[in-house]
């Protein structure tokens, strides 16, 4: 008897053709997800032979914020403040796709070539700036354009890290400790006191105040120029009040130096130990509080203006 043949339906094998048991998780890889974490093994490579090549600058700079003579102290709080910008935006750049840029890879030739010739030349400002300029070419060339632009604000904030150039220092520490003789003997005149003003020596009853490079008003500028970079990131949107906030970081430092000045010889009619010791680098902080109070007046009196200005403006339409 000859054997029937049938003709079987195929059968589709569940394993192959069901993608849900291909993959048990049902989890698709995210293409974008996939990038951004390549670039960022990328970057934390990068990083290390950037900071590993600098070594030497990064030291200095890190050294350079307990040198008495550089007046960087507020420079242990940039490299944080920077990273928390940086953290609050994770959002945001996670929906940046990192596009590389071969442009990276000359700024971090230039910021090699820089940083030889700082090395060379004993320019130590020259090679401080060579690593922020690699660092920009690490981020171009890992990222792209578009991430480098989503940081600006944070790498702007971390210039403030690195001292400027010693003949910045020489040339602004001699006009500011005049400006502030001069301004702080006006004032304690205005005030009623019998004062007579040398150069930067300012003499009243009983007492002497020398106005030297420290109390300049040098060191807390760039204190407070950092300050006013931080209130303009947490409390002012506008791009246009923030630099009106940035640009009135001189003035205000002068202010409050003056201040300063105008207490300490106030205290010192009292006490003549006042003006020296303790009692005298307490009186610093006082430029702080003046600089934190004019920046929030500086602000509210933006904020006011462009209020005003606008309802001039609807006046104007509606009339």
């Amino acid at each position: 008897m000859a054997a029937s043949s049938f003709n079987h339906p195929a059968v589709e094998n569940p394993v192959l053709e069901n993608p849900a048991l291909e993959n048990p998780a049902g989890a698709v890889q995210d293409p974008a997800a996939a990038l951004h974490n390549r670039a960022g093994i990328q970057a934390l490579l990068l990083g290390a032979v950037l900071l590993a090549a600098f070594w030497p600058v990064v030291a200095g700079i890190y050294g350079s914020w307990f040198d008495e003579r550089s007046y960087m102290e507020h420079g242990l709080l940039v490299v944080p403040a920077a990273a928390y910008m940086v953290w609050a935006k994770r959002e945001k750049l996670a929906t940046v796709i990192p596009q590389r840029s071969w442009w990276g890879i000359a700024l971090i030739g230039w910021g090699a070539l820089q940083a030889m010739l700082g090395e060379l030349g004993q320019w130590v400002w020259v090679s401080r700036m060579a690593f922020m300029v690699s660092l920009v070419g690490c981020i171009l060339l890992v990222y792209g354009s578009r991430m480098l632009k989503e940081l600006v604000y944070p790498f702007c904030t971390l210039l403030l890290m690195i001292a400027p150039p010693n003949f910045v220092f020489e040339r602004l520490t001699l006009r500011l400790q005049l400006l502030a003789s001069q301004l702080g003997a006006s004032a304690l005149e205005a005030l009623g006191f019998s004062v007579l003003r040398e150069g930067n020596i300012i003499e009243m009853v009983g007492i002497k105040l020398s106005v030297e490079e420290a109390c300049s008003g040098i060191r807390s500028l760039i204190a407070i120029i950092f300050l006013c970079v931080l209130y303009n990131y947490f409390f002012v949107e506008k791009k246009s009040m923030r630099i009106w906030i940035l640009a009135c970081a001189i003035p205000i430092a002068i202010l409050g130096n003056t201040v300063r000045i105008v207490a300490s010889g106030i205290a010192g009619q009292y006490n003549h130990a006042w003006v020296q010791g303790a009692t005298h680098e307490a009186f610093g902080y006082v430029s702080v509080v003046v600089a934190a109070a004019g920046c929030v007046g500086v602000h509210l009196a933006l904020v006011r203006w462009d209020k005003m200005r606008g309802e001039k403006a609807r006046v104007t339409r509606h009339a």
